[in-house]
């Protein structure tokens, strides 16, 4: 084949499959950069059965699935989070309730997290060490399954947040998120609560279950991540 049918055919064959850089999926495994991770269920987190696999089911009072800060998800350029959540309420403790968060225990300093807040809303923000913390945000159900698609372009600037196909929030800044954190306050990953329970009292538990999370390197919209609507379920 020539180089311009070769070219041609890659075209054809349409866009380049991404693969998330971590993982919650429906086997139950968490996978980072495509490699199992080894992770810390903590008291208060379980795995359940859901309508898409495996997930992970929160109490409301502590407890998560954290991980340390593995270079993959030091995201900065682009970055699209996806989920299925099942919410029994909105925030039973702490500031908001986390889906997804990297960050340490230097208050306000998270590069990005997915965050439930007490008066029923969703945030998906990023942050940098020194201009604050931008995000976007819209109300969601409880008792119900919801579809979450989040992303942020640091070429245009652009935050995104989709809830099932459709696009509820939009926002640009001139922020962008840092890379490093810093290994003297306990840096990590969290799903379902902030990255660690050991260091400064720290707490932010969702009370709902989570399913088929995943975080890309690349902005995506809900069709690209595989999102197919469905009837409202019970859990």
């Amino acid at each position: 084949m020539s180089v311009v049918g070769f070219v041609l055919a890659a075209a054809l064959s349409g866009p380049q499959r991404v693969e998330p850089v971590l993982w919650l999926n429906p086997k139950g495994s968490l996978l980072v950069a495509g490699k199992p991770a080894e992770a810390r269920l903590t008291p208060g987190a379980a795995t359940v059965r859901t309508p898409f696999g495996l997930g992970l089911d929160l109490n409301g009072t502590h407890g998560g699935l954290l991980l340390k800060d593995f270079p993959a998800l030091a995201l900065t350029k682009a970055m699209t989070v996806s989920t299925w959540v099942y919410l029994r309420s909105y925030v039973n403790d702490g500031p908001g309730a986390q889906l997804l968060f990297r960050g340490d225990d230097r208050p306000g300093l998270d590069p990005y997290d997915l965050v439930l807040r007490g008066d029923g809303t969703i945030e998906f923000g990023i942050g940098s060490e020194t201009d604050g913390r931008p995000f976007v945000a819209t109300e969601i159900p409880l008792q119900q399954w919801v579809h979450i698609t989040a992303s942020f372009s640091s070429e245009s600037g652009e935050l995104r947040l989709w809830m099932g196909s459709r696009l509820v929030a939009t926002r640009v800044t001139e922020i962008r998120p840092f890379a490093t954190l810093d290994t003297n306050y306990l840096p990590g990953v969290g799903i379902g609560n902030v990255e660690t329970d050991g260091g400064f009292g720290n707490n932010q538990p969702l009370n709902g279950t989570l399913a088929d999370l995943r975080l890309y390197p690349a902005v995506l919209e809900p069709r690209d991540v595989g999102y197919q609507p469905i009837q409202a379920l019970p859990l």
